[in-house]
């Protein structure tokens, strides 16, 4: 069985708060340039940065399914990125 994993980067706006989650990963939504949404999952160790809404981030990960929107709420699909980096945007291009 071959698994083909997508990785990507993704440069955006934070526009929720951070959740943590019950296997202690933290979840946020980032709307991208294009207004494509993600839903950011990393651990919350590994999380570089104090990410607030609106906060500009470039977040890297794996890929992964879409949640399907609730058109009754007028909210659109978002994809799953299994973020193995994310950095605030301010802090990257500093480096």
């Amino acid at each position: 069985m071959n698994t083909l994993i997508s990785l990507i980067t993704i440069d955006g706006t934070v526009t929720t708060a951070p959740v943590l989650t019950h296997d202690n990963l933290v979840e946020f939504v980032v709307v991208d340039d294009s207004a494509a949404e993600f839903v950011v999952r990393i651990g919350l160790h590994e999380l570089g940065g104090h990410v607030t809404p609106g906060a500009r981030v470039v977040a890297s990960g794996a890929e992964g399914w879409v949640i399907p929107g609730r058109s009754w709420r007028d909210e659109p699909s978002r994809t799953i990125l299994q973020a193995h980096d994310v950095q605030l945007r301010s802090l990257a291009f500093a480096a």
